[in-house]
């Protein structure tokens, strides 16, 4: 018996949803119809769903016992009275007391005030509110007390007017007057319509109606107010939603974010209903059970009373604000903390050094009220990951973003023109990264069952072929002891898992995936939890995971396919034509396996940067070259401007470098800086706004630089227009040999918005600055607020990619790598297209999966469609994931006088006084 009221309690909370909210109201509303048929038809339907309603709502206000309200017990009283009009009272009644029979069937129609009962509250709070009342009251006093004065008048002067309507009688009234009095302030369409009347009556007619115009505008005002105040007690309201994402912190400044949310729903608006066929192999139990995701429900707690001004675009409908203090428990609940399924918490930039410290607050109020939901948060020194982690427990996931960028910027530097395929694999617009992980222990069986010989492995090799038929670059996989389990309204958990990217090449010995039986190309299944893959959305991946449940997702070896298409020709046309159809297959692919083994990686002489300004990500940057360039030698030009956000000081010691005991900064002298791995940094600093000039001083006293770093400063009013004019100034100087040039030349900008600074493109040019040709002055232009936001919005959408990231950019592992073709010549213009499948078969033995290619038009292609084979010739280079000690370098010649490099015909460049 224990279970019953448990149950009824669920049914009664139903009630509160929306889809029965409305459900109720159009039933109210059906039945107060004047349609005698129709409410006899329907009264015994109504009779049995209201009286359902109406147990349901005694169960709920016995469940609140004392902290029901008064307009509960009223309205559950009117609930009672509008369920006795649909009994049949009209037959047990005489005629006279039927005629109370509308009046109680009205009743029904105050029950819908239940469903706007909060709106109703807070009309009524605010309307009883002393100062309102007052000036009501005023109003009303004024009103009135011109009408009755005015009605005086007119009755001792007994001057005769139509008053009432009748025309000017003797008998009119004193209420007829005060009447009339009322009608002239009300509405100036009450205005006498001529002056063929008494004087004093038009005099008084016209003197109501102007003061009736003010008397309207000041009712209009607090009316306005009255209004104003509803929609903010509106935003006080806790909000109603449940599993959705919450973002905590400055969002009137992460409009990006809040967009590159939207805009991965919209992408992904497929998966929010369930295909049919999906419900049919469910239902006979021949496929998994069908999925189906939500809308993108967000809530955003912010410091500001009103909402951000992004809010009101016609995509952002289903996002809602809350004006509170992320740390603060109970203005968390007013966004719905304790149900939201993710939660991003942003670092407060205005908080300085104690940016970390605010961030952990917020997080640790969040866990007192919801420890099941995931938690992503902004870091800013990358010391405090772990401490983080630690006040957030399981499911929290420190994001350190500005590691990120420096390490996303360095990649950059080390293969120049990569941003190109990250424009692609790092927004909304293009294919990116994805994962699918199995969940329960009758998808793990089902993947297990797929183990081929005596260790149950499944070759990757082939998965990758069967991938790619359905639109899939299968990059890695997940290994893991454990089953994951997804508990309803959480995310899919990824703790536990071992991340293993690129399959075709063993881990390394030791490492948890070496551990747990993977090896070079074979996966071992009954350890196989998830997939890694790139793809145009969420949707090819998950459609793969379900065709490797069913048992269908393992193409066959080549040979089986092979006497396959061999059996297929020779009973279509004749042996002889099966095989040499066969054997043109085989040329074919022997040809591109050639053409595959030719494509190397090249190496660029990155010995010397100069890095210009000083953004978050420097500290990040600066380890990142020391790690992946032995011997780098960096310049840094940094500014003194801007330490009312973070000091010089401060900026200096994120570096590595303390002042000396007279706390002068290096200025134009310079101080030395020792990095790992033999390299060096000099510093230099100025207090005046010309960095740019500074910055070409000090490049000139050694040797040319090979890449110059133009950072984006967060001080300012317009960083990008300070970043676009250091770029100029700096071009200025190129093009009148102020600075020399080692015959290439790779300038990375770092800016806010990308499409701001294209036009600088236009005036960075290659034969007025000195190079041979266009491609020895390279500039890539990075919106690393984009690219920020992106990694934020993405690492909290998809399971495991921040760890994906890591190993991508990081040190160790694998790499994302550009390896260049051959210059094309008289065999590649004979033998045509190149099938992206089959290169990606050829690349194979190499341990390299490709990606993309870069076409002769810098055109990039990432995750080609199946089937696509674009000309050999035009192949450029071709992205990939691999080890970079695995394949072969070419190495780029030095720059000779033929090139243009000023270095080559001057030496060292004499030092320029600063």
């Amino acid at each position: 018996m224990a279970p019953r009221p448990s149950l009824l309690l669920h049914l009664a909370a139903a009630l509160e949803s929306r889809p029965v909210k409305l459900a109720i109201s159009l039933l109210i509303i059906a039945s107060v119809l004047p349609s005698q048929g129709l409410e006899d038809e329907l009264r015994p339907y109504f009779l049995c769903i209201f009286g359902v309603e109406l147990l349901l709502r005694a169960a709920l206000l016995r469940q609140r016992g004392r902290e029901r309200s008064r307009l509960d017990v009223v309205l559950f009283a009117f609930d009672v009275i509008a369920w006795l009009s649909f009994l049949p009272l009209e037959r047990l009644l005489d005629a006279h007391a039927a005629h109370a029979l509308p009046v109680l069937r009205l009743s029904r129609l105050f029950l819908l005030l239940r469903f706007t009962r909060e709106i109703a509250i807070d009309l009524y709070g605010i309307l009883t509110r002393r100062e309102l009342l007052e000036q009501f009251g005023l109003v009303t006093l004024a009103v009135w007390g011109l009408a009755f004065g005015s009605s005086v008048v007119l009755s001792h002067l007994a001057i005769p007017h139509d008053y009432d309507g009748r025309g000017p009688v003797p008998d009119a009234s004193f209420l007829d007057r005060i009447w009339w009095s009322f009608r002239q302030l009300e509405s100036a369409d009450n205005l006498v319509d001529n002056l063929h009347v008494h004087p004093i009556v038009a005099v008084i007619s016209l003197g109501l109606t102007m003061v009736g115009v003010f008397v309207t505008s000041f009712l209009i005002g607090i009316g306005a107010n009255v209004v104003h105040q509803v929609v903010r007690a509106a935003r006080r309201r806790p909000v109603g939603y449940a599993g959705h994402a919450l973002v905590i912190g400055p969002v009137h400044e992460a409009e990006m974010l809040v967009q590159e949310f939207v805009r991965l729903y919209e992408r992904h608006r497929a998966l929010r209903s369930i295909r049919l066929s999906e419900l049919w192999l469910w239902l006979l139990r021949r496929g998994p059970a069908p999925t189906r995701h939500a809308l993108p429900r967000m809530t955003l707690l912010g410091t500001e009373e009103d909402p951000p001004a992004y809010l009101y675009a016609a995509n952002m409908r289903w996002i809602v604000y809350r004006k509170g203090d992320g740390a603060q428990p109970e203005e968390l609940a007013l966004a719905g903390a304790a149900r939201a399924k993710r939660a991003l918490i942003l670092a407060r930039h205005d908080a300085g050094p104690d940016a970390d410290a605010v961030t952990a607050m917020a997080l640790s109020s969040f866990r007192t009220q919801n420890r099941r939901g995931h938690v992503f948060v902004e870091v800013q020194e990358t010391r405090n990951r772990d401490l983080i982690q630690a006040v957030g427990g399981p499911g929290t996931y420190p994001l350190d973003v500005q590691r990120f960028l420096g390490l996303f910027l360095c990649q950059h530097l080390i293969t120049p023109g990569v941003e190109a395929l990250y424009v692609d694999l790092m927004t909304s617009d293009g294919s990116e990264f994805y994962t699918h992980v199995f969940l329960g222990a009758g998808e793990a069986r089902a993947v297990a069952a797929l183990g081929e010989g005596a260790g149950g492995e499944i070759s990757f090799s082939r998965m990758a072929r069967a991938a790619y038929a359905h639109g899939v670059i299968l990059t890695g996989v997940f290994l893991g002891d454990v089953v994951p389990e997804r508990r309803e309204g959480e995310l899919v958990p990824v703790d536990g898992l071992v991340q293993w990217l690129n399959p075709l090449l063993d881990p390394p010995e030791g490492s948890p995936a070496w551990a747990l039986g993977a090896r070079a190309g074979r996966v071992p299944a009954r350890h196989f939890r998830g997939l890694i893959g790139v793809s145009a959305t969420y949707a090819p991946l998950r459609r793969y995971g379900r065709e490797l449940i069913m048992g269908r997702g393992v193409a066959p070896s080549h040979g089986a396919a092979a006497g396959g298409a061999a059996a297929g020709g020779a009973a279509a046309g004749g042996a002889a034509a099966g095989g040499a159809e066969a054997g043109g297959a085989e040329a074919a692919r022997a040809w591109t396996e050639a053409w595959a083994a030719t494509l190397s990686r090249r190496r660029r002489h990155l010995d010397r940067v100069l890095v210009v300004g000083y953004s978050p990500a420097l500290p990040s940057l600066l380890r990142a070259l020391a790690q992946f360039v032995p011997g780098v030698d960096v310049t840094l030009v940094l500014g003194e401007r801007g330490d009312e956000r973070m000091p010089l000081v401060d900026r200096l010691a994120s570096l590595g470098m303390t002042l000396g005991p007279g706390g002068a900064p290096p200025g134009t002298d310079g101080a030395k800086l020792s990095l790992p791995r033999g390299g060096r940094a000099t510093v230099y600093t100025q207090h005046g706004h010309d960095l740019a000039s500074l910055a070409v001083r000090c490049a000139a006293r050694g040797a040319p630089p090979s890449s110059v770093v133009f950072l984006s400063e967060p001080e300012g009013l317009d960083r990008d227009a300070r970043t676009a004019m250091r770029i100029i100034r700096f071009a200025r100087a190129l093009e009148s040999r102020e600075i020399a040039h080692g015959g290439r030349l790779h300038v990375l900008a770092e800016f806010s918005s990308v499409a701001k600074g294209e036009h600088v493109r236009s005036l960075l040019d290659a034969g007025r600055c000195g190079f041979a040709g266009p491609d020895r002055l390279r500039l890539s232009l990075v919106s690393t607020e984009r690219i920020k936001n992106y990694f934020m919005v993405h690492s909290a959408f998809v399971p495991g990619v921040t760890t994906l990231y890591e190993e991508l950019l990081g040190e160790g592992g694998q790499d994302l790598l550009r390896i260049e073709a051959r210059p094309p010549g008289a065999a590649e213009q004979a033998h045509g297209p190149i099938g992206f499948n089959e290169l990606r078969e050829a690349l194979e033995p190499r341990g390299v999966i490709p990606v993309a290619l870069e076409l002769d038009d810098g055109a990039v292609l990432l995750n080609p469609e199946p089937g696509s084979a674009p000309p050999a010739a035009r192949i450029r280079a071709v992205y990939a994931l691999a080890r970079s000690e695995d394949l072969a370098v070419e190495s780029e010649r030095r720059p000779r006088e033929s090139d243009g490099g000023d270095a080559a015909r001057a030496g060292e460049a004499q030092p320029i006084s600063a």
